[in-house]
């Protein structure tokens, strides 16, 4: 069974830029409310606030932070707030995300993304393609 686990430095900067942007937003719209502002713009940034609650609250926990590949054959994604598992057979492909720091395995069930930030992420890429030469691995 092999462990892969996310930079220490990704986890750090994630956190610090959650906590920085938590305290901009809530200091915006702290502002926006004691003093005299225009309706829709509190509206817009009452908006934003709920988006950028949605994706550091909700959504950025339940990216893996750590795969567990295992010798039969099964993946595990864990994140801090989900799992998923995935076997080795039903990946179709192996790709870069929207952005070029994320990564997206498609598999039988949907697909999963994570941050490219993991050490020895070729060796898990060189590990899974041992398993399953079927998978179409493409952009690293």
């Amino acid at each position: 069974m092999k462990v892969y686990r996310v930079t220490p430095a990704y986890l750090w900067l994630t956190r610090l830029t959650k906590l920085g942007l938590t305290l901009g937003a809530g200091a915006l719209y702290l502002n926006a409310v004691t003093h005299p502002t225009p309706l829709a713009a509190r509206l817009l940034l009452l908006a934003g606030l709920a988006a950028f609650i949605w994706v550091f609250y909700v959504r950025l926990p339940r990216r893996p932070t750590e795969i567990e590949l295992g010798e039969d054959g099964w993946i595990e994604f864990r994140g801090k707030k989900a799992a998923r598992q995935v076997h080795v057979a039903s990946i179709r492909s192996i790709r870069r995300g929207p952005t070029p720091r994320s990564v997206r395995i498609r598999h039988g069930g949907g697909s999963v993304r994570f941050p490219a930030r993991f050490r020895h992420f070729y060796d898990f890429l060189a590990s899974v393609k041992a398993m399953n030469p079927a998978i179409d691995i493409r952009g690293f």
